[in-house]
């Protein structure tokens, strides 16, 4: 697995970041949240690029506002034995409440999924 945690930043970097077209940043941000949707259809591979969307993702989210800036997030990329044991523990309990035939569905449909990135906070 990696770890990833927040980047230093300066208080004047961010503050021109977060200066810039302040109108137009709300409204795209609200439109990003309104349009937001679950994709429950994955690509059996990671695109050629992920790497650097991933980047930009976390990059985002350690943007957020966050109690007394402990920035209590981390993330991490799961490898293949780490994405089998959570997938495997997400079926059992699945299969506890649903039975075994659903755990083994969301087992097959989990172990597809191309990558996995855990946040704890």
């Amino acid at each position: 697995t990696y770890a990833f945690t927040s980047p230093q930043t300066t208080t004047t970097t961010r503050s021109s970041q977060l200066n810039a077209r302040p109108e137009a940043r709300s409204r795209e941000v609200h439109k990003n949240i309104l349009s937001r949707r679950t994709i429950n259809e994955f690509e059996p591979t990671l695109p050629d690029n992920w790497e650097k969307a991933l980047e930009k993702s976390i990059e985002a989210a350690i943007y957020a506002p966050n109690h007394k800036r402990t920035e209590p997030w981390r993330f991490y990329l799961l490898g293949p034995k780490s994405i089998e044991k959570v997938c495997q523990l997400n079926a059992d309990i699945v299969a506890s409440k649903k039975g075994e035939e659903a755990g083994q569905k969301k087992l097959k449909r989990w172990l597809q999924m191309p990558g996995w990135l855990v946040v704890t906070c």
